[in-house]
């Protein structure tokens, strides 16, 4: 299967209030040449649960990042069920892996077009192609969702760990990855960009591959 992702749907978040980002986002993907993209207003305040900086201090922007994925899955994928990339506004281009169209394992049901070392505790085992399939991998900004199944779950996780006051990120990679086929590029296409973020640096673990881990067959010790 072969993704255009100059022409797939494509929606970033992005609050209201940062108008430079948004500024740099269209730039970005204009100059891309992603056509179907726009701005989703990033969720800012929690009246579903009543977190407040002040009663969740080390989670409450992970909370709304959550939450606003949850929406815009909700517009979008669950609503229709055709596939949306979903970016957030601190991601640059890496130029070296970019391509409008790209084969795609037959089987995702979603591929992060971007990863995070995070932890180091994941496994990004090579599938051949181009393509590593991942499990506990970190990293919500650049995520190309295509099963309506997997999105659905996602947004389940979403509210389960905002409602107990956890990181959703940590689930969809150490829960949600598990049970599903999700891939990512041997380069990731997007990462999160130390030049747009003031506070937060992660592009030192958001540019490099993931550390990749062979294929064997069962029994023989032979690389497939």
């Amino acid at each position: 299967m072969t993704v255009n992702l100059c022409e797939i749907r494509t929606r970033w978040i992005n609050v209201l209030k940062d108008t430079e980002k948004a500024s740099q986002m269209n730039e970005l993907l204009d100059k891309i040449k992603i056509v179907n993209h726009k701005r989703f207003d990033a969720v800012t305040e929690d009246t579903e649960f009543g977190w407040t900086k002040e009663k969740s201090p080390e989670w409450f922007v992970t909370h709304m990042c959550g939450l606003s994925h949850r929406k815009l899955l909700e517009e979008t994928i669950l609503s229709d069920g055709e596939p949306v990339l979903i970016l957030e506004d601190d991601v640059e281009v890496e130029s070296v892996a970019w391509g409008p169209e790209i084969p795609i394992p037959e089987d995702a049901d979603a591929i992060y077009l971007g990863t995070s070392h995070s932890d180091m505790q994941y496994k990004a085992e090579d599938y051949g192609k181009g393509w590593n399939k991942i499990t506990g991998v970190f990293g919500t900004h650049a995520i190309l969702h295509i099963s309506k199944k997997y999105a659905a779950e996602m947004c389940n996780l979403i509210t389960e760990c905002v409602k107990h006051d956890r990181p959703f990120d940590v689930a969809l990679a150490k829960v949600l990855q598990g049970k599903h086929n999700v891939y990512a590029p041997y380069i990731p296409f997007f990462y999160q960009a130390d030049s747009k973020n003031s506070v937060n640096k992660y592009e030192s673990i958001t540019r490099p591959p993931l550390k990749q881990q062979p294929r064997f067959s069962l029994g023989t010790g032979i690389k497939l």
